[in-house]
């Protein structure tokens, strides 16, 4: 019996071993910022013009900055892709006001991507809302056709103009897909909801550009008069030729035709906040997502 007992006790001690190393291990990489030549912004270095973008061909990058990996309880690998999403035309928003979708129009957009999921939602939630994230964000606009062996060119210098962007995002879309077959559909559709992408009226456009040059430029959020967000361009961890590329790997019947606009990615500082021991945590014992979802309501309940 004692035998029994003391194999009982040092296989316990090895398995919290390995499931607190797993679970607080450090990541591998460290991210680091790209390499950018920052570009000079006067007025003999390029001109500020209206925002010419093609509608239908939007998209947007997640993790791109080091703090919001760390934020989110991201992973990172230099090799691996970063998140890949479509913005849809109704997202586009020119104006100041943005108006929240109502929980009618949460569920029937759920249904879409998951039948019968929307049902399940109104049985355990008496209200559903869509919990909106801020983003701010650097975008870029294609200024000419870009074709794959362009890009394949390391002398290539892509045309770009530079705008700035609000990418909101409902984070029930994000908890309801990630990690799940319909993850791209659920990323797709939780930062297009009508006027979800507020964008600037214009452009900059530099002169001329190098392969590795990028607007470096402070970009910061404050909400209610509080400041959340505050980072420089120039820490972003991809060049834009790579963000580039990161589209077309995703989308790859897609082309980067002219007006083609991409937001490069958000700080952190966003609302939604999981430390990487929790994410862990949840991956390991395959926490279900709406028991996900609670969590997330009761603690915005308790701060309000």
């Amino acid at each position: 019996m004692y035998k029994i007992s003391k194999y009982v006790v040092a296989i316990t001690l090895i398995i919290v071993l390995g499931v607190g190393s797993y679970i607080f291990w450090p990541m591998i990489y460290t991210p680091i910022p790209a390499n950018f030549e920052c570009l000079p912004v006067n007025n003999n270095t390029g001109k500020l013009v209206p925002l010419q973008l093609d509608s239908n061909n939007v998209y947007g990058i997640a993790l791109t900055y080091k703090g919001i990996i760390y934020q989110t309880g991201s992973e990172y690998h230099p090799e691996s892709t970063p998140p890949v999403f479509r913005k849809l035309q109704q997202a586009i928003n020119t104006s100041s006001v943005v108006k929240y979708p109502n929980q009618k129009t949460l569920l029937d957009q759920i249904e879409k991507i998951e039948a019968g999921l929307s049902k399940i939602l109104q049985d355990k939630f008496k209200i559903l809302s869509a919990l909106v994230d801020y983003e701010v964000e650097l975008g870029i606009v294609v200024l000419d056709d870009i074709s794959r062996n362009q890009l394949a060119d390391p002398t290539f210098s892509p045309r770009l103009g530079y705008f700035l962007a609000n990418d909101l995002q409902s984070i029930v879309f994000g908890v309801l897909g990630l990690g799940m077959e319909l993850e791209s559909e659920y990323f797709d559709a939780k930062g297009s909801f009508p006027g979800f992408l507020p964008i600037s009226k214009f452009m900059w456009i530099p002169k001329s550009e190098k392969e590795n040059s990028t607007l470096c430029i402070n970009i910061q959020t404050t909400i209610n008069g509080e400041l959340r967000q505050r980072e420089n361009t120039k820490n972003r961890i991809y060049s834009n030729k790579e963000i580039l590329h990161f589209v077309l790997r995703k989308y790859n019947k897609e082309k980067l035709t002219k007006g083609t606009a991409i937001i490069t990615g958000s700080p952190a500082g966003v609302a939604n906040k999981t430390p990487r021991w929790k994410r862990r945590l949840a991956n390991l014992f395959k926490i279900d997502r709406l028991d996900k979802l609670s969590s997330i309501f009761n603690a915005v309940q308790s701060e309000n």
